[in-house]
């Protein structure tokens, strides 16, 4: 009898005398009552003893019975507690994470929740890539990204991690020369700093009565960065299309002012998006949960 033979064997026997009976054995370890018989009749003969006394109404353990009990009671516990350990180290948050962001969002709002991230799991190592481009997940070998905006359709998982106003902003002294557009068409009189964050380049779009309103703009300069739009913006070059929280600290300052704030278009979605994976790092899954919930205090 081969090695994996005994131990299911040892393992059905440990269950019938656990359970008084070859039914109610069979159908704790679902296969048939004449299955479990048959694996104590393969026991009897391998050891040539007599393991149960079998009557119509009960089972008796024998003396050799008795004694062979408490190794294969043993072997079962040992199987459970090797399941057990390996559970906890799949479940231990240990090793890298890789975090794809970008540069203003991952700067300004990531980065500073990561350090009492990790010192809550202090086996933790985060890799926090701050790079304004469309990773590959599994081709850069990145865990998790930060993505804005509608998602295109693939094969990666989504979160929902929170959504972010969009403001109209400029400098006192830019609308002191130049006046507050009162709507979105008044935008052909004014220099607008457009951005490709912006949405499609050189045109901005606008909400009036739940409709969407598309603006072409024109002004002295375009970037792909809202971080090198705002220098310009704050030394009164023009208007800025963004999302809030880039230039919160200018509007609380006074440095920026918001207008057309009645025709600004719905909230930038964000979500958190990562690969389909069977079993997720532990790590990933913290990390993903404190994040939303961190996020969603803000």
């Amino acid at each position: 009898m081969s090695l994996l033979q005994r131990l299911s064997d040892m393992a059905i026997f440990a269950k019938v005398v656990e359970s008084g009976s070859f039914t109610q054995a069979a159908a704790a370890l679902m296969m048939s009552k004449g299955a479990a018989s048959k694996a104590i009749a393969r026991l009897e003969q391998h050891l040539a003893v007599r393991l149960l006394q079998r009557t119509t109404r009960q089972l008796k353990l024998t003396a050799e019975g008795q004694a062979f009990l408490s190794y294969c009671q043993q072997v079962v516990r040992q199987a459970d507690q090797a399941e057990h350990h390996l559970a906890e180290l799949r479940d231990e948050p240990v090793g890298s994470l890789r975090i794809s962001v970008a540069i203003t969002y991952g700067g300004t709002v990531i980065a500073p929740l990561l350090p009492e991230f990790l010192q809550r799991h202090p086996k933790l190592q985060v890799e926090l890539v701050l790079e304004d481009r469309l990773v590959d997940l599994v081709g850069d070998e990145v865990d998790v990204a930060v993505r804005f905006g509608k998602l295109a359709n693939s094969s990666l998982i989504a979160r929902p991690l929170t959504r972010l106003p969009i403001v109209l902003v400029a400098s006192p002294c830019y609308l002191a020369t130049h006046g507050i557009p009162q709507h979105p068409d008044d935008l052909a009189k004014h220099q607008c700093i457009s951005t490709a964050s912006s949405g499609p380049e050189k045109f901005w779009e606008f909400l009036e009565q739940g409709k969407t309103i598309t603006v072409p703009t024109r002004g002295p300069l375009h970037t792909n960065s809202n971080r090198a739009a705002k220098p310009a913006v704050l030394n009164g070059m023009g208007l800025m299309f963004v999302t809030r929280y880039q230039v919160e600290d200018e509007i609380q300052a006074g440095l920026l002012v918001p207008v057309l704030t009645d025709f600004m278009p719905a909230p930038l979605p964000v979500h958190l998006v990562y690969p389909h994976r069977t079993h997720m790092k532990a790590g990933l899954k913290l990390l993903l949960q404190y994040l939303q919930s961190r996020i969603d205090q803000r």
